[in-house]
């Protein structure tokens, strides 16, 4: 299949699928969820992740198709990284907020 060996192929699925992961992730959330932080810092990894394997495979194969067809890779990979990381840099200090004060109104005693 497009004349490309299984490495690669493979390599190009997990960098399609992780900025469409991330997209769904960012567009379904209604509002603020705070929840949804922590898997986006998980594809952000992966992200990172994906383009030293893409860097790796640079090594390996020679053909300036192969090398184009992994540099391509390692655009999406690093777009993701980048969407993802200005998702949960834009909302965690706000989470963070919230969660410390739920965590001080937790501490307060009712004044009944």
């Amino acid at each position: 299949m497009f004349g490309l060996p299984p490495r690669i192929l493979s390599t190009a699925a997990v960098a399609l699928g992780l900025p469409i992961a991330s997209g769904w992730i960012m567009l379904h959330s209604k509002g603020v969820d705070c929840t949804r932080l922590a898997p986006l810092t998980i594809l952000a990894t992966l992200a990172a992740f994906l383009i030293s394997i893409c860097f790796r495979q640079m090594n390996k194969f020679k053909a300036s198709r192969q090398r184009w067809f992994l540099f391509a890779c390692i655009l999406v990979a690093g777009a993701t990284l980048f969407a993802d990381f200005r998702f949960v840099r834009r909302y965690r200090d706000l989470c963070d907020q919230m969660q410390q004060q739920i965590r001080q109104q937790m501490n307060t005693p009712n004044q009944h």
